[in-house]
Parts: C-alpha cells; structure tokens; sequence
C-alpha cells in the first residue's frame, strides 16, 4: 500500500507540475482568467496522470476496455476536481492578489483533492482487478 500512496504521489506531482506550468502560461502570458485556464490545463494532466498511473501506481489492475477506464478515471477525477476547484475558489475569494499567481491556490486545492482521488481510484476503479489477481 505504501508503494502505491507513493507511486500515486509521485504521478500526482507530475500532473501537478503539468498544470501549473499549462495555468500559468495561460494566465501571465496569454492573458486568460484563472478560472477558464483551469479548464485545458485540468484535462491535460488528468490524461497524463491517468496514463502514468495505469502503467505504474495500478499496473495490471485496469480494466479490460481502457475506454470505459479512462472515462470512469474522469469521472473520478472530476470529483476530486470539484474539491479542488473549491478550495481553489475559497482562496481566490478570500486572497483576490493570488489571483496573479494562480499556482498557489492550485496547490492548496491539490491538497483537498488528492485524498478522494487516490481512495477512490484505489477503492472503486482499481479494486476489481486486484482482488481477481490475488485469487
């Protein structure tokens, strides 16, 4: 389970350094609003950590159609998403001068976010497989 927290950590702050390098180009140099630059920069990293993390943190444990994996993972992540776009939201209220440096904010959110994703990858979309391996 520790390997798994980890591996699931360290694909996090992929995903992570991912979006905030994609939120804040598009906030300091293309001029867009944090909150519409949360919507392209959120689905690239949610493909590139859902990539990494069938191949790594839950490899063999994926469904058969990674079709309906990924659109289940999404689903998942958008959960996770919405606590972090809370949180996000929250300080962008409370702290309007982050709003020029919207990488803060994202890592508080990831913080809320992260404990959902991960149990509910680990327990729902990923605990089929695992159960049929250890038979």
């Amino acid at each position: 389970m520790i390997r798994t927290v980890r591996n699931f950590a360290l694909v996090g702050g992929v995903g992570f350094a991912i979006e905030a390098i994609l939120l804040t180009v598009l906030v300091q140099l293309a001029g867009w609003q944090p909150w519409y630059a949360r919507i392209p920069s959120f689905l690239t990293a949610v493909l590139a950590t859902w990539a990494l993390n069938r191949r790594h943190t839950f490899a063999g444990r994926g469904l058969e159609r990674r079709s309906v994996e990924a659109f289940l993972y999404i689903l998942i992540q958008a959960c996770g998403a919405a606590i972090n776009l809370a949180i996000f939201g929250a300080c962008l209220w409370y702290w309007p001068q982050l709003r020029s440096v919207p990488v803060i904010p994202l890592a508080i959110g990831a913080i809320g976010g992260f404990a959902f994703n991960f149990g509910a990858s680990n327990a729902f979309l990923y605990a089929r497989r695992r159960a049929e391996v250890h038979r």
